[in-house]
């Protein structure tokens, strides 16, 4: 996806972590149950959080891995920022030759990947990552 660096590809896993935590959390029992009342487009909006707070999740693990371990090289944060902004859905309809359709969007925008992921991590709580109740 043109997102080089193995601290892209920790963000990756980390943001997949962060759908097992949701699961743990009962978020996607929840969601699950809403999805079945809602129109496409609604799915699509509620798709997007789930996946904005799976981003901010990866984010809240950056903070605390660093901190107790102190492990980031130079570049890391950028590398996963990069993957954050390469896998937003208005960069991939546009890579596709299609217009930027905000409603069909099930993962979010770059700039909203790259935002909810710098919430976790300079946050540091997943209480800062209530996609759900966020304009």
């Amino acid at each position: 996806m043109g997102a080089p660096g193995d601290f892209a590809q920790a963000y990756v896993i980390a943001h997949e972590v962060g759908h097992h935590v949701q699961n743990i959390l009962g978020i996607t029992a929840k969601v699950d149950g809403m999805r079945r009342r809602l129109g496409e487009r609604e799915m699509n909006a509620l798709s997007v959080r789930v996946e904005l707070q799976a981003d901010c999740f990866a984010g809240v693990w950056v903070h605390h891995s660093q901190n107790s371990k102190g492990w980031l090289e130079r570049g890391d944060i950028e590398e996963a920022l990069n993957a954050a902004s390469r896998i937003g859905d208005d960069v991939l309809q546009a890579s596709a030759g299609r217009s930027e359709v905000p409603d069909s969007f099930t993962h979010g925008s770059s700039a909203q990947r790259m935002t909810w992921f710098k919430r976790g991590l300079q946050g540091g709580s997943i209480a800062q990552c209530n996609t759900f109740e966020s304009r």
